[in-house]
């Protein structure tokens, strides 16, 4: 079902250097190609989860299948290319060079998938956060897609460039924001937003998952029966977060709302036996959710 190439891996230690290739993975879902590209991994410790209780974490982890010392917790970082009919979709751009050790790989991977950035025709974006907006431009600052018009969910350009809630935001977010906005601008001319579930190519939709940011958006890829849901940051830690889903992030805007929405979500891929990938899921991450003991645990497809 999975088409692999490239044999490129790497550990939580590894650079960019140290990899020839960066893995690539694609899926049909009926007659439309779906292409994972691995950024690459970095860990997280245990105070970027609001919720963490220790033994919840070892037994969330072990229900995963996902070694846990205790200390870090690996966060894949993932972005897709989706091919229907003659558009090429861009399903978020992977994480800025000097982000983190073992990060930064998108470029490469996107190469290594055939993927050359004049065709792409749209850009996806879940939602503009550094990890997934840093291979929009160039090291000059230009754009890397020249054909491409930008799509976000509503609220999130004005979420990200709102003088508000940069003036609440620590030095570090601060950084952060400052390089989406850097990410973005080239595209200012050429983006829109939008509201509810809306279609952008053929089989392609976005589909409102709000709380991470405001205007977060999953993306729907169908073809008569056959359907998958990249899910965005629903997930960020699959060895916490998918046992307990009640777990948020710092950086969820509104964490009440993610993890509202994340309990919902999770309810209906279930019990649809829906086909899901993120950003933040185990390369390449294709999956069925099964509920489990604890919560749920991700099937991973072979």
């Amino acid at each position: 079902m999975l088409a692999f190439a490239g044999g490129g891996c790497f550990g939580a230690t590894g650079n960019r250097e140290d990899r020839a290739v960066s893995d690539v993975a694609g899926i049909g879902i009926g007659g439309i190609e779906v292409i994972a590209l691995k950024d690459g991994q970095m860990q997280a410790q245990p105070p970027l989860f609001p919720d963490y209780d220790a033994e919840k974490a070892v037994r969330a982890a072990a229900q995963a299948g996902i070694a846990y010392d205790g200390k870090t917790v690996d966060i894949s970082i993932n972005a897709f290319v989706v091919r229907s009919g003659d558009a090429v979709v861009l399903v978020d751009a992977g994480s800025p060079p000097g982000f983190g050790e073992g990060t930064g790989a998108f470029g490469q991977a996107l190469a290594q998938a055939g993927v050359a950035p004049g065709e792409v025709t749209h850009l996806a974006m879940t939602h503009l956060h550094i990890d997934h907006v840093g291979g929009l431009t160039d090291g000059a600052g230009r754009a890397v897609f020249d054909n491409a018009e930008l799509i976000s969910g509503e609220g999130d350009w004005r979420h990200f460039h709102s003088d508000e809630v940069y003036a609440a935001a620590n030095s570090r977010a601060r950084q952060s924001i400052d390089v989406s906005r850097r990410a973005v601008a080239p595209y200012a001319n050429r983006r829109r937003e939008v509201s509810g579930e809306t279609g952008i190519a053929p089989g392609v939709s976005m589909v409102p998952l709000p709380g991470h940011t405001p205007g977060h958006c999953g993306v729907l890829i169908e073809d008569g029966d056959a359907q998958l849901l990249i899910w965005g940051d629903t997930i960020h830690a699959e060895a916490f977060q998918v046992a307990e889903p009640g777990w948020s992030v710092l950086f969820d805007a509104d964490q009440a709302q993610a993890r509202a929405t994340r309990v919902r979500l999770f309810d209906r891929v279930a019990t649809d036996g829906l086909m899901v990938t993120g950003p933040h899921v185990r390369f390449p991450g294709f999956s069925r959710l099964e509920r489990a003991k604890t919560g749920y645990r991700l099937l991973h497809l072979d």
